[in-house]
Protein backbone atom coordinates (compact mmCIF):
# COMPACT_ATOMS: atom_id res chain seq x y z
CA UNK A 1 0.00 0.00 0.00
CA UNK A 2 3.00 2.43 -0.04
CA UNK A 3 1.81 3.51 -3.39
CA UNK A 4 -1.47 4.62 -2.30
CA UNK A 5 -3.04 7.59 -0.60
CA UNK A 6 -5.89 7.13 2.65
CA UNK A 7 -7.96 8.18 -0.51
CA UNK A 8 -7.06 5.50 -3.10
CA UNK A 9 -7.55 3.21 -0.75
CA UNK A 10 -10.86 4.19 1.23
CA UNK A 11 -12.43 6.55 -1.38
CA UNK A 12 -11.71 4.81 -4.39
CA UNK A 13 -9.40 7.37 -5.33
CA UNK A 14 -6.34 5.59 -7.32
CA UNK A 15 -4.11 8.54 -6.99
CA UNK A 16 -0.76 8.05 -6.00
CA UNK A 17 -0.23 9.25 -2.60
CA UNK A 18 2.01 12.93 -2.61
CA UNK A 19 4.31 14.25 0.32
CA UNK A 20 2.88 16.91 2.36
CA UNK A 21 4.15 20.64 1.29
CA UNK A 22 3.50 22.17 4.63
CA UNK A 23 6.63 21.38 5.93
CA UNK A 24 8.55 22.94 3.30
CA UNK A 25 11.86 24.53 5.14
CA UNK A 26 11.82 28.41 4.30
CA UNK A 27 14.29 30.41 2.43
CA UNK A 28 17.02 32.69 3.80
CA UNK A 29 14.97 35.70 1.94
CA UNK A 30 11.44 34.23 3.40
CA UNK A 31 13.08 33.99 7.18
CA UNK A 32 14.64 37.46 6.67
CA UNK A 33 11.05 38.93 5.30
CA UNK A 34 9.90 37.10 8.93
CA UNK A 35 12.29 38.63 10.99
CA UNK A 36 12.03 41.93 9.34
CA UNK A 37 7.89 41.77 10.04
CA UNK A 38 8.29 40.97 13.53
CA UNK A 39 10.93 44.13 14.20
CA UNK A 40 8.75 46.22 13.20
CA UNK A 41 5.70 44.66 14.91
CA UNK A 42 7.79 45.31 18.01
CA UNK A 43 8.26 48.68 17.45
CA UNK A 44 4.92 49.77 17.47
CA UNK A 45 4.77 48.22 20.96
CA UNK A 46 4.89 49.84 24.25
CA UNK A 47 7.54 47.86 27.37
CA UNK A 48 3.66 46.95 29.22
CA UNK A 49 2.11 45.59 26.15
CA UNK A 50 5.35 43.63 25.59
CA UNK A 51 5.31 42.33 29.04
CA UNK A 52 1.33 41.72 29.02
CA UNK A 53 1.62 39.96 25.59
CA UNK A 54 4.95 37.86 27.16
CA UNK A 55 3.23 36.75 30.57
CA UNK A 56 -0.47 35.50 28.37
CA UNK A 57 1.74 33.95 25.49
CA UNK A 58 4.01 32.11 27.60
CA UNK A 59 2.90 31.38 31.03
CA UNK A 60 -0.94 32.17 31.12
CA UNK A 61 -0.47 34.36 33.42
CA UNK A 62 -1.56 38.43 34.04
CA UNK A 63 1.18 40.93 36.16
CA UNK A 64 0.32 42.05 39.03
CA UNK A 65 0.55 45.85 40.22
CA UNK A 66 0.80 47.67 43.38
CA UNK A 67 0.67 51.58 43.81
CA UNK A 68 2.29 53.72 46.79
CA UNK A 69 1.92 57.71 46.57
CA UNK A 70 5.15 59.37 47.52
CA UNK A 71 5.23 62.98 48.39
CA UNK A 72 8.53 64.81 47.87
CA UNK A 73 9.80 68.30 47.08
CA UNK A 74 8.72 68.49 43.26
CA UNK A 75 4.99 67.23 44.30
CA UNK A 76 3.44 63.90 44.19
CA UNK A 77 5.39 60.45 42.81
CA UNK A 78 3.73 57.32 42.08
CA UNK A 79 5.82 53.86 43.16
CA UNK A 80 4.86 51.22 41.03
CA UNK A 81 5.58 47.55 42.28
CA UNK A 82 5.61 44.48 39.47
CA UNK A 83 5.55 41.32 40.20
CA UNK A 84 5.55 38.05 37.87
CA UNK A 85 6.19 34.73 38.58
CA UNK A 86 7.86 35.25 41.95
CA UNK A 87 10.03 37.97 40.28
CA UNK A 88 9.36 41.77 41.76
CA UNK A 89 10.53 45.01 40.26
CA UNK A 90 10.08 48.86 41.72
CA UNK A 91 9.89 51.66 39.13
CA UNK A 92 8.84 55.52 40.05
CA UNK A 93 7.61 58.28 37.98
CA UNK A 94 5.07 61.43 37.67
CA UNK A 95 2.40 59.52 36.61
CA UNK A 96 0.84 55.94 37.61
CA UNK A 97 1.80 55.29 33.55
CA UNK A 98 5.11 56.54 33.56
CA UNK A 99 5.88 54.41 36.51
CA UNK A 100 4.49 51.06 34.77
CA UNK A 101 6.38 51.37 31.96
CA UNK A 102 9.69 51.82 33.73
CA UNK A 103 8.70 48.81 35.79
CA UNK A 104 8.26 46.93 32.11
CA UNK A 105 10.91 47.99 31.04
CA UNK A 106 13.16 46.72 33.69
CA UNK A 107 11.23 43.72 33.95
CA UNK A 108 12.66 42.99 30.01
CA UNK A 109 15.98 43.97 30.73
CA UNK A 110 16.18 41.34 33.03
CA UNK A 111 14.54 38.50 31.06
CA UNK A 112 17.14 39.65 28.17
CA UNK A 113 19.97 39.24 30.83
CA UNK A 114 18.72 35.85 31.84
CA UNK A 115 18.29 34.58 28.16
CA UNK A 116 14.68 34.66 28.07
CA UNK A 117 13.81 37.04 25.02
CA UNK A 118 12.11 34.27 22.76
CA UNK A 119 9.05 34.43 26.27
CA UNK A 120 8.48 37.56 24.92
CA UNK A 121 9.40 37.76 21.53
CA UNK A 122 12.12 40.58 21.96
CA UNK A 123 13.56 40.80 18.68
CA UNK A 124 17.09 40.09 18.56
CA UNK A 125 19.90 37.50 18.28
CA UNK A 126 21.68 38.40 21.27
CA UNK A 127 20.97 40.09 24.62
CA UNK A 128 22.79 42.86 23.68
CA UNK A 129 20.24 43.16 20.41
CA UNK A 130 17.22 42.87 22.40
CA UNK A 131 18.35 45.72 25.30
CA UNK A 132 18.73 47.72 21.83
CA UNK A 133 15.66 46.82 20.99
CA UNK A 134 13.70 47.43 24.37
CA UNK A 135 15.53 50.64 24.58
CA UNK A 136 14.25 52.06 21.00
CA UNK A 137 10.63 51.36 22.22
CA UNK A 138 11.16 53.04 25.56
CA UNK A 139 12.33 55.79 23.95
CA UNK A 140 8.53 56.22 21.68
CA UNK A 141 6.40 59.18 23.34
CA UNK A 142 3.50 56.51 24.10
CA UNK A 143 3.87 57.17 28.12
CA UNK A 144 1.19 59.83 28.28
CA UNK A 145 -0.95 61.77 25.83
CA UNK A 146 0.96 65.21 24.66
CA UNK A 147 0.90 68.01 26.81
CA UNK A 148 2.43 71.10 26.36
CA UNK A 149 5.70 71.82 28.11
CA UNK A 150 4.98 73.83 31.23
CA UNK A 151 6.10 77.70 31.16
CA UNK A 152 9.02 78.14 33.34
CA UNK A 153 10.15 81.90 34.23
CA UNK A 154 14.28 82.26 33.84
CA UNK A 155 14.22 83.38 37.75
CA UNK A 156 12.48 80.26 39.35
CA UNK A 157 15.40 77.87 37.37
CA UNK A 158 18.03 76.82 39.60
CA UNK A 159 21.11 77.97 37.91
CA UNK A 160 23.74 75.42 40.22
CA UNK A 161 22.44 72.38 37.67
CA UNK A 162 25.08 71.69 35.56
CA UNK A 163 23.37 72.66 31.67
CA UNK A 164 24.51 72.65 28.18
CA UNK A 165 23.04 73.86 25.14
CA UNK A 166 25.06 72.17 22.93
CA UNK A 167 27.89 69.26 22.04
CA UNK A 168 31.63 69.93 22.69
CA UNK A 169 33.58 69.71 19.42
CA UNK A 170 35.00 67.05 20.37
CA UNK A 171 31.94 64.93 21.33
CA UNK A 172 29.94 63.44 18.91
CA UNK A 173 25.70 63.18 18.71
CA UNK A 174 24.44 60.19 19.28
CA UNK A 175 21.74 58.47 21.32
CA UNK A 176 22.48 58.97 25.21
CA UNK A 177 19.13 58.52 26.59
CA UNK A 178 19.71 54.88 25.46
CA UNK A 179 23.77 54.83 26.55
CA UNK A 180 22.78 56.17 29.93
CA UNK A 181 19.34 53.73 30.20
CA UNK A 182 22.02 50.76 29.62
CA UNK A 183 24.53 51.42 31.87
CA UNK A 184 21.93 51.97 34.59
CA UNK A 185 20.41 48.28 33.45
CA UNK A 186 24.32 46.93 33.35
CA UNK A 187 25.33 48.37 36.99
CA UNK A 188 21.73 48.10 38.60
CA UNK A 189 21.39 51.47 39.15
CA UNK A 190 18.11 53.72 39.57
CA UNK A 191 16.17 54.46 36.19
CA UNK A 192 16.98 58.52 35.05
CA UNK A 193 13.75 60.32 35.46
CA UNK A 194 13.30 63.50 32.83
CA UNK A 195 11.06 66.91 33.37
CA UNK A 196 10.77 69.37 30.08
CA UNK A 197 9.89 73.06 30.38
CA UNK A 198 10.04 75.68 28.33
CA UNK A 199 11.97 79.10 28.73
CA UNK A 200 9.23 81.87 28.57
CA UNK A 201 12.32 84.66 27.22
CA UNK A 202 13.36 82.23 24.30
CA UNK A 203 10.67 79.57 23.62
CA UNK A 204 13.17 76.89 24.26
CA UNK A 205 12.61 73.58 25.67
CA UNK A 206 14.78 72.65 29.01
CA UNK A 207 14.88 69.21 30.45
CA UNK A 208 16.13 67.88 33.42
CA UNK A 209 17.55 64.72 34.48
CA UNK A 210 17.33 63.14 37.69
CA UNK A 211 19.17 60.54 39.18
CA UNK A 212 18.82 60.02 42.86
CA UNK A 213 20.37 63.32 44.05
CA UNK A 214 22.73 64.57 40.93
CA UNK A 215 20.35 66.55 38.06
CA UNK A 216 21.60 67.58 34.69
CA UNK A 217 19.93 69.77 32.34
CA UNK A 218 19.96 70.36 28.60
CA UNK A 219 18.41 73.13 26.42
CA UNK A 220 17.39 73.06 23.07
CA UNK A 221 14.66 73.60 20.64
CA UNK A 222 13.10 70.92 20.28
CA UNK A 223 12.29 68.04 24.03
CA UNK A 224 14.17 65.42 22.43
CA UNK A 225 17.23 66.93 21.75
CA UNK A 226 17.30 69.22 24.67
CA UNK A 227 16.79 65.43 26.94
CA UNK A 228 19.80 63.62 25.14
CA UNK A 229 22.24 66.84 25.84
CA UNK A 230 21.05 66.02 29.63
CA UNK A 231 21.53 62.50 29.52
CA UNK A 232 24.79 62.90 28.16
CA UNK A 233 26.04 65.32 31.13
CA UNK A 234 24.20 62.58 33.12
CA UNK A 235 26.66 60.02 32.19
CA UNK A 236 29.53 62.16 31.93
CA UNK A 237 28.63 62.67 35.71
CA UNK A 238 28.69 58.59 36.09
CA UNK A 239 31.28 57.77 34.28
CA UNK A 240 33.99 60.69 35.34
CA UNK A 241 32.42 61.73 38.67
CA UNK A 242 30.76 65.65 39.40
CA UNK A 243 33.69 67.51 38.91
CA UNK A 244 33.61 66.67 35.72
CA UNK A 245 30.65 68.56 34.81
CA UNK A 246 31.09 71.98 36.86
CA UNK A 247 32.78 73.72 33.90
CA UNK A 248 28.60 73.56 32.19
CA UNK A 249 27.61 76.37 34.36
CA UNK A 250 25.19 79.19 32.67
CA UNK A 251 24.85 81.72 34.92
CA UNK A 252 26.15 84.32 33.30
CA UNK A 253 23.73 83.11 30.24
CA UNK A 254 20.46 82.77 32.62
CA UNK A 255 21.49 86.31 34.17
CA UNK A 256 21.45 87.70 30.81
CA UNK A 257 18.05 85.69 29.88
CA UNK A 258 16.71 86.91 33.07
CA UNK A 259 17.17 90.57 32.01
CA UNK A 260 15.54 89.69 28.58
CA UNK A 261 12.40 88.65 30.67
CA UNK A 262 12.54 91.49 32.42
CA UNK A 263 12.51 93.47 29.24
CA UNK A 264 9.83 90.95 27.42
CA UNK A 265 7.67 91.46 30.66
CA UNK A 266 7.89 95.05 30.74
CA UNK A 267 7.42 95.51 27.51
CA UNK A 268 3.98 93.62 27.63
CA UNK A 269 2.63 95.47 30.03
CA UNK A 270 3.33 98.33 28.28
CA UNK A 271 1.28 97.48 24.98
CA UNK A 272 -1.71 96.40 27.62
CA UNK A 273 -1.75 99.50 28.71
CA UNK A 274 -4.88 101.36 27.05
CA UNK A 275 -2.64 104.80 27.81
CA UNK A 276 0.70 104.50 25.81
CA UNK A 277 1.49 108.00 26.45
CA UNK A 278 1.35 108.57 30.16
CA UNK A 279 3.41 104.51 30.35
CA UNK A 280 5.52 106.72 28.11
CA UNK A 281 6.50 109.74 30.36
CA UNK A 282 6.57 107.15 33.21
CA UNK A 283 9.51 105.25 31.63
CA UNK A 284 11.33 108.52 30.55
CA UNK A 285 10.58 109.71 34.15
CA UNK A 286 13.26 107.08 35.34
CA UNK A 287 16.15 109.00 36.57
CA UNK A 288 18.28 105.66 36.83
CA UNK A 289 18.16 106.15 32.94
CA UNK A 290 17.01 109.38 32.52
CA UNK A 291 18.69 112.65 33.86
CA UNK A 292 15.65 115.15 32.02
CA UNK A 293 13.07 114.40 29.13
CA UNK A 294 10.99 116.16 26.47
CA UNK A 295 8.16 115.12 24.48
CA UNK A 296 6.77 117.07 21.63
CA UNK A 297 4.25 116.16 18.72
CA UNK A 298 4.64 117.71 15.54
CA UNK A 299 3.26 118.09 12.08
CA UNK A 300 -0.16 116.55 12.70
CA UNK A 301 -2.23 115.85 9.39
CA UNK A 302 -4.80 113.99 7.65
CA UNK A 303 -4.27 112.13 4.60
CA UNK A 304 -6.77 111.64 1.67
CA UNK A 305 -8.51 108.52 3.22
CA UNK A 306 -8.74 110.42 6.41
CA UNK A 307 -6.16 108.97 8.18
CA UNK A 308 -3.99 111.09 11.15
CA UNK A 309 -0.78 111.02 11.24
CA UNK A 310 1.63 112.48 13.56
CA UNK A 311 5.35 112.95 14.26
CA UNK A 312 6.84 112.65 18.30
CA UNK A 313 10.34 114.05 19.00
CA UNK A 314 11.65 112.81 22.02
CA UNK A 315 14.57 114.47 23.67
CA UNK A 316 16.35 113.21 26.31
CA UNK A 317 19.68 113.13 28.64
CA UNK A 318 21.81 111.16 30.21
CA UNK A 319 22.06 110.50 33.90
CA UNK A 320 24.77 113.03 35.66
CA UNK A 321 26.67 110.23 38.20
CA UNK A 322 29.07 110.43 41.14
CA UNK A 323 31.27 107.82 38.37
CA UNK A 324 30.56 111.05 35.36
CA UNK A 325 34.24 112.97 36.17
CA UNK A 326 36.18 109.89 37.92
CA UNK A 327 35.62 106.23 38.34
CA UNK A 328 38.41 104.19 38.74
CA UNK A 329 37.15 101.78 41.56
CA UNK A 330 39.48 101.59 44.94
CA UNK A 331 41.52 104.11 44.55
CA UNK A 332 44.11 103.10 47.14
CA UNK A 333 45.26 100.11 45.40
CA UNK A 334 46.31 101.88 42.24
CA UNK A 335 49.30 104.19 41.48
CA UNK A 336 49.00 107.56 40.62
CA UNK A 337 50.04 106.73 36.40
CA UNK A 338 47.16 104.04 36.58
CA UNK A 339 44.83 106.42 38.59
CA UNK A 340 45.43 109.40 35.44
CA UNK A 341 45.22 107.12 32.83
CA UNK A 342 41.72 105.36 34.10
CA UNK A 343 40.34 109.34 34.80
CA UNK A 344 41.44 110.19 30.78
CA UNK A 345 39.73 107.13 29.65
CA UNK A 346 36.78 107.85 31.66
CA UNK A 347 36.72 111.75 30.39
CA UNK A 348 37.19 110.46 27.08
CA UNK A 349 34.01 108.13 27.23
CA UNK A 350 31.92 111.18 28.46
CA UNK A 351 32.84 113.08 25.45
CA UNK A 352 31.88 110.66 22.73
CA UNK A 353 28.85 110.41 24.46
CA UNK A 354 25.73 112.83 23.66
CA UNK A 355 24.60 115.05 26.45
CA UNK A 356 21.04 115.20 24.86
CA UNK A 357 20.06 112.60 22.37
CA UNK A 358 16.99 113.36 20.11
CA UNK A 359 14.39 110.45 18.40
CA UNK A 360 11.65 110.81 16.32
CA UNK A 361 8.59 108.53 16.04
CA UNK A 362 6.04 108.39 13.51
CA UNK A 363 2.31 107.04 14.45
CA UNK A 364 -1.01 106.99 12.42
CA UNK A 365 -4.79 106.39 13.39
CA UNK A 366 -8.20 106.90 12.94
CA UNK A 367 -7.95 110.08 15.26
CA UNK A 368 -5.02 112.38 16.36
CA UNK A 369 -5.08 111.04 19.78
CA UNK A 370 -4.79 107.31 18.18
CA UNK A 371 -1.92 108.47 16.03
CA UNK A 372 0.00 109.96 19.08
CA UNK A 373 -0.50 106.98 20.99
CA UNK A 374 0.82 104.98 18.16
CA UNK A 375 3.99 107.20 18.06
CA UNK A 376 3.99 106.68 21.87
CA UNK A 377 4.18 102.68 21.19
CA UNK A 378 7.22 102.69 18.66
CA UNK A 379 8.90 105.41 21.35
CA UNK A 380 7.83 102.47 23.79
CA UNK A 381 9.50 99.27 22.00
CA UNK A 382 12.43 101.20 21.04
CA UNK A 383 13.12 102.38 24.70
CA UNK A 384 12.54 99.04 26.12
CA UNK A 385 14.54 97.85 23.50
CA UNK A 386 17.46 99.43 23.26
CA UNK A 387 19.84 102.01 25.73
CA UNK A 388 19.08 105.38 25.57
CA UNK A 389 22.16 106.46 23.56
CA UNK A 390 21.43 104.13 21.02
Amino acid sequence: MSGFSFESVFCGSDAPFRPSMTERPSSPVCKLAKSKAELEMFMRKTPLMVLEEGAKGSYQQTPSWACAEIPNTAGLEFEMTLNLRGKTVKARGNSKKIAKQKAALDYLHQMANEGKSAEFSIPGETAEEAHANLNTIAERPVEEPKRAAAAVSVKDVDKSIPTARSFPENVPEKNYVGALQEKCQKHKLEAPAYEDSKIEATSEFMVTCTMGNQQTRGIKPKIKLAKNLAAWLMLKTLEEGVEAVREFDLTEQFDELEEEEDRATALKAAFEAKDKKSTLIDLLSDKARFADYRMEFMYPSVSTHGVYQVLLNVFISRPVSPDDDLQIGAEHTQTEEIMKATAEKEREQKRNMPDVTQKTFSGHGPSEEAAQQCACKSALIHYYTFDFTN
